[in-house]
């Protein structure tokens, strides 16, 4: 005899939506300001798993030239997905849910160890958007822009450096 509870329990399981397929979180960083709408425009019909395939996004597409590659993951789609990945020094997390056509990740990437009188640093980056399948789509961007004085032989120069981080995930079904 099946007890109320688990009866309860295999139809929510089974009412829940099937995602099969891949997923792809990346986070590029470009050395100069860009915009959501411009980069998902650039991005339409790629692949982001081949344009992060090297430390450099690798692409005809001059929108997108120039990106560094800081990381990049495909794993197998899921409701909720959770993921850690660790490479001589660097360890990334990756959090995250998809669900109803949305995304939300929080990729985390530590460098380091915490002993002694090694460094540890920490770095997040995160968003939310809508996802279709086969499309890549920015999912959070973050853009830094900083000034900096320099003086040499009493003549002052002032630098201005922009650095824009961008999360990107695409669905492959």
């Amino acid at each position: 005899m099946i007890k109320p509870a688990a009866c309860a329990l295999l139809l929510f399981l089974f009412s829940l939506p099937a995602i099969s397929g891949q997923l792809t979180v990346s986070v590029i960083q470009f050395p100069e300001i860009k915009t959501a709408a411009q980069l998902d425009e650039a991005l339409a019909g790629l692949s982001l798993a081949e344009l992060t395939n090297s430390n450099r996004t690798m692409t005809k597409a001059s929108y997108l030239k120039g990106g560094y590659v800081v990381f990049s993951q495909t794993q197998s789609a899921s409701q909720r997905f959770h993921s850690t990945t660790r490479l001589l020094n660097t360890q990334a997390d990756v959090n995250g849910s998809l669900s109803g056509g949305r995304i939300s990740v929080v990729i985390t990437l530590s460098e380091g160890v915490d002993a002694g009188l090694r460094r540890f640093s920490k770095r997040v980056y995160q968003g939310a958007s809508d996802l279709r399948s086969g499309q890549p789509r920015v999912v959070g961007i973050r853009q830094i822009t900083e000034k900096t004085g320099q003086s040499i032989r009493g003549s002052g120069d002032l630098k201005e450096t922009n650095l824009c981080s961008v999360v990107i995930a695409q669905l492959l079904e």
